[in-house]
């Protein structure tokens, strides 16, 4: 799966492909709550581990984008 924007589903947010899930709540379950990859894919059954991975990327490459938002990554 890819990461795509659609200003129709979470506010344009980055989500994962076919989920809804958005990158920043996986990148909060890593970061913030200190959940492991393999363990985020028990918290979000409809990814797969490489789709975990796939998130924080793009969160880590975009970083910045993440952290000028108004608002702060959800907490899981």
């Amino acid at each position: 799966m890819v990461i795509v924007r659609d200003p129709e589903h979470s506010d344009g947010a980055p989500t994962i492909e076919g989920t809804g899930i958005r990158v920043k709540d996986v990148a909060a379950a890593y970061e913030h709550s200190g959940y492991e990859p393999d363990e985020i894919t028990q918290l979000y059954p409809d990814l797969s581990l490489a789709d975990v991975h796939r998130a924080l990327a793009y969160y880590y490459d975009h970083i910045d984008d993440f952290r000028s938002s108004s608002s702060e990554p959800a907490a899981v």
